[in-house]
């Protein structure tokens, strides 16, 4: 049993570390309630808590199919193509928060999350 859920991870390890950081991604934005602050007028809809639940059962889903050996093709592909979107739309939120807002201490969760969505696109492509 470990020796097939180590080798599943092995296997596909691009997934399974994109997944942590979908994962990651999801529960801190719901524990952190005012992380975006600009513009003003969308802060709320921004900061929802279903959109952070969402994006933290998409990352488990896409955590649970790289573990499972990805048995079902089409379900990995929806869960990467919804996770590399959620990821590229909080990539350019969040640069557009470094550039317009000026707020240069975001320039590490853009790094990250442009990382995070080569690892997807990568494992999209082993697919």
């Amino acid at each position: 049993m470990l020796r097939r859920l180590c080798h599943n991870i092995d296997n596909n390890f691009e997934q399974f570390t994109a997944a942590i950081g979908v994962v990651a991604i999801g529960i801190s934005l719901w524990i952190d309630r005012k992380y975006f602050f600009w513009p003003p007028e969308l802060t709320q809809a921004m900061n929802d808590q279903r959109l952070d639940i969402i994006i933290t059962v998409l990352g488990l889903g896409l955590l649970v199919m790289a573990i499972t050996g990805n048995k079902s093709k089409a379900w990995v592909q929806i869960f990467l193509i919804l996770c590399g979107s959620v990821i590229c739309m909080l990539w350019f939120i969040q640069l557009w928060h470094a550039k317009l807002a000026g707020q240069t201490q975001m320039a590490h969760t853009v790094i990250s999350e442009g990382t995070i969505f080569i690892l997807i696109l990568r494992a999209a492509w082993k697919i």
